[in-house]
């Protein structure tokens, strides 16, 4: 059998599909109706704010409990602009989440954005 078969159960995200600054899950490690709402905010000419807020992860997943020492295998030339965009390590934390889960740089920015314009100052 060769190597391209085989399929590694601990391959992480970042040896997915690299594609236009975002990381395309190489397996079913998200719900699929987060993968859903990812791809359907990817199809959004101009997503808005509310766009943003609705998107979830639908439960845990493999992401949710990486903490800083797993997260930081996540920053490259692409995404280290997350690491200069947020003071806050929680930020940092979930926009590389989100980045892991698919969603390109730019738009896991503007996730963490709205999702800490309304629930930012909440314990």
């Amino acid at each position: 059998m060769s190597g391209a078969g085989k399929r590694s159960s601990g391959s992480k995200v970042r040896h997915g599909i690299m594609n236009n600054s975002y990381i395309k899950p190489s397996d079913a490690s998200i719900h699929p109706e987060c993968e859903r709402a990812i791809q359907h905010l990817l199809q959004l000419k101009d997503p808005k704010r509310e766009d943003f807020l609705e998107l979830k992860t639908y439960g845990n997943d493999r992401y949710s409990a990486m903490g800083w020492d797993e997260l930081q295998t996540y920053i490259n030339e692409k995404t280290v602009i997350i690491v200069e965009q947020f003071e806050n390590e929680q930020n940092i934390m979930s926009a590389l989440r989100w980045v892991a889960r698919g969603l390109p740089v730019w738009l896991a920015i503007r996730k963490v954005r709205a999702d800490y314009s309304v629930y930012g100052y909440k314990k």
